[in-house]
């Protein structure tokens, strides 16, 4: 039996693993699923098809894009090209592996003096042509809004919904609650957000972004919120390196408390 409906854990949470060792430790540990990172499986030379063999249709499979050295909204056509095409062959790893939806990230500005709205026009014409691609596979898109940080433009509920009213109706976004500034509260801020289809969840630090629940200094009721009122896919994120996978095991942790508080089991 399942933890609880609906929490995924990102595969990066498992760095020091293939993804395909991932699957069935995933499947122990008693979570719904996994958002895989294309680049996790890229970079260990993965065979989709042994991930998708592993699950069995048992764990509910999200994937996201490349996003470490692309940027969809370049001034560089040719960078910009690139970046596309990789996100195309995420589409198609999404598709291998049994992953419906694929959270992919906005581009950066590469001389933010030119304005938002010119690269908003340059990101239009990429998401189309993403879109348009998984359309071909079946798979739905999700567009992540970002966190407050030089060159990054998609970056507010506000601004995001603005976007996304000129693109294709079946593009989703998705909502990272780790990009809320910590002067704002992220439940409103989840509210304000259009076309939602996953939640990324992690905590901060003043001065580093997903690090694991209750390690840092957002509010516990808006993760406990995210965790038990919102009926989505809750994917909780982080990127740890550590053979002793440190951090899954915290937020495992993190999560059988609230939901089995009788639950003695330590973490380590």
């Amino acid at each position: 039996m399942n933890l609880v409906p609906q929490i995924l854990f990102s595969s990066t949470l498992a760095w020091s693993l293939p993804v395909e060792e991932i699957v069935p430790f995933a499947k122990a540990s008693g979570i719904d699923g996994l958002e895989i990172w294309s680049e996790h499986v890229w970079h260990y030379r993965s065979d989709p098809q042994l991930i998708h063999k592993n699950n069995n249709f048992e764990l509910n499979f999200t994937l996201h894009a490349p996003s470490w050295d692309l940027n969809i909204a370049s001034l560089d056509q040719e960078i910009r090209e690139a970046s596309i095409a990789r996100i195309f062959h995420s589409i198609e790893l999404a598709d291998r592996i049994g992953a419906g939806s694929i959270t992919f990230h906005p581009g950066q500005a590469t001389l933010p003096v030119l304005g938002t709205e010119y690269y908003e026009e340059i990101l239009l014409e990429s998401v189309d042509k993403i879109v348009q691609k998984a359309k071909q596979y079946g798979k739905t898109m999700s567009l992540e809004l970002m966190e407050e940080k030089p060159k990054e433009f998609i970056t507010s509920p506000t601004v995001l919904n603005h976007f996304i009213q000129s693109c294709h109706t079946a593009l989703r976004t998705t909502f990272d609650v780790a990009h809320i500034k910590s002067s704002q509260d992220p439940v409103a801020a989840f509210a304000e957000t259009a076309r939602v289809d996953k939640i990324h969840l992690s905590d901060n630090l003043n001065t580093r972004l997903h690090v694991p629940l209750g390690t840092g200094i957002i509010d516990r009721e808006s993760i406990h919120y995210f965790l038990t009122q919102v009926p989505l896919p809750i994917v909780i994120e982080g990127l740890d390196p550590s053979p002793s996978l440190d951090w899954w095991h915290i937020n495992l942790y993190y999560v059988r408390k609230l939901f089995l508080p009788e639950e003695q089991e330590v973490f380590g």
